[in-house]
């Protein structure tokens, strides 16, 4: 028979007889197994906590703790559990050996021992145990690997979701850069043809013109100059946005005389064809917010509503105060707004479709939208072809240590986000 033990390890033999544990010894040393012994069960357990032996051959019948109370001490800690015990022990009932296997152990030898018994038993279960911890090795390599391929994988995913988000995105500021340079063109061609025109005949004609027919030709220059303005304000305002370079400044306001100051100056520029109106409700007194970006909001809403009212009519502006946040709507009898559109107001350089020649380069909603979302607040829209349009913003208002309060009321028809503004600055 081939001893041979196939790996090198080492074993505890435990056992009150000192002639067996010399027997042993000298039997297992022969093999290269490094070999430690132990007379009782508290030393052994000591010695296993220590050293870690491969395999333990555990006599039954000792002083103190037996080997089965031995065995269930060690099996107990997790650290060494996995150590296969082999009892040996001059107890033959089979009871006994049911014991035993119970506790936890691998075999069992009756004694007189036969040591090419014991060195085989002790080979096949190095053995089985040497493989067992290849097979571990092995599988936890495996883990790793498919735990590192599984990463791989949520990267290239990762990879390949930024490579459609930034194809989707180029396409997108193509596409923009298209609509930007159409309306920027389309808007500046008007007010640059009307100072060509009128520079022109002030150039050549002026000798011939009155002071009168002058002064006409100088205000339509400057209402053309102040147009292109205004237009390349509205651009950079949304880039400043994107770039979150706005400052969010509330102040203490009285809103009633804010608001009616401001639609008595709006009144003045559109004559007798366009009925403003202003009322508010609550105690709209100091209330903090930030005055130049309501500006923006009311200034872009009320125009807005008198330019897709081309037959006139009545624009209502109505203001409503309460202990968290103020609320207020503009209302027209305008053209209204297609179902369609609605969801797409609030983009850069949308319009709807039934604006006709009504002029407009669609960054007044856009510029409203942000303006509230500065403030944290919630914009909607209800609208009716035909009939006309009602905005409602929703502001949240600061608190007396200058804490936003949210609104507790929900928006109808809430609009998306727009992304636009980043692409504007990048066309730019």
């Amino acid at each position: 028979m081939n001893l041979e033990i196939p790996e090198k390890g080492s074993i505890l033999i435990v056992d009150d007889n000192p002639t067996n544990l010399e027997v042993l010894s000298d039997c297992f040393s022969e093999f290269g197994l490094e070999i430690l012994v132990a007379q009782d069960g508290m030393s052994a357990i000591e010695k296993v906590e220590y050293a870690h032996p491969d395999i333990i051959l555990l006599d039954v019948v000792m002083p103190g703790i037996n080997g089965f109370e031995t065995c269930r001490l060690l099996k107990s800690k997790p650290s060494i559990q996995d150590i296969p015990v082999i009892f040996m022990t001059a107890l033959s009932e089979t009871m006994d050996m049911v014991q035993g296997f119970q506790l936890g152990a691998v075999d069992y030898i009756t004694k007189p021992v036969q040591y090419k018994e014991v060195l085989a038993r002790v080979k096949t279960h190095l053995t089985i145990r040497n493989l067992t911890k290849r097979l571990q090795e092995q599988n936890d390599r495996l883990q790793q690997e498919i735990s590192d391929r599984k990463q791989a994988e949520e990267q290239l995913r990762e990879l390949e979701f930024d490579l459609r988000e930034a194809l989707a995105q180029e396409k997108e500021l193509g596409e923009l850069k298209s609509r930007i340079i159409s309306t920027i063109s389309h808007e500046y061609r008007t007010p640059l043809t009307t100072i060509a025109s009128s520079a022109e005949i002030l150039q050549a004609y002026r000798h011939k013109l009155d002071e009168s027919k002058q002064l006409k030709h100088f205000e339509r220059i400057q209402a053309s100059v102040n147009h292109m303005t205004a237009l390349v304000n509205d651009v950079l305002f949304l880039s400043r946005a994107e770039f979150e370079k706005l400052e969010f400044q509330p102040e203490p306001i009285d809103l009633v005389s804010f608001f009616r100051e401001l639609v008595d100056e709006l009144q003045v520029g559109v004559g007798e064809a366009y009925h403003l109106t202003f009322t508010s409700n609550g105690a709209c007194k100091q209330f903090e917010v930030d005055a130049k970006l309501l500006r923006q909001i009311l200034t872009n809403l009320i125009s807005n509503a008198i330019k897709y009212s081309p037959n006139g009519g009545t624009v209502s502006i109505q203001l409503t105060c309460e202990d968290n946040q103020v609320i207020f709507q503009v209302s027209d009898e305008g053209i209204g707004i297609p179902p369609e559109d609605q969801a797409h107001l609030f983009e850069s350089f949308s319009r709807a479709k039934n604006v006709g020649t009504i002029q407009g380069t669609g960054l007044g909603l856009s510029i409203v939208k942000k303006c509230v979302d500065l403030h944290a607040g919630q914009i909607a829209v209800k609208s009716e072809v035909g009939v006309g349009t009602t905005f409602t913003v929703i502001l949240p208002l600061n608190t007396v240590d200058g804490n936003l309060v949210a609104s507790n009321l929900a928006p109808v028809g809430s609009p998306t986000r727009d992304s636009s503004p980043w692409l504007i600055n990048q066309v730019l």
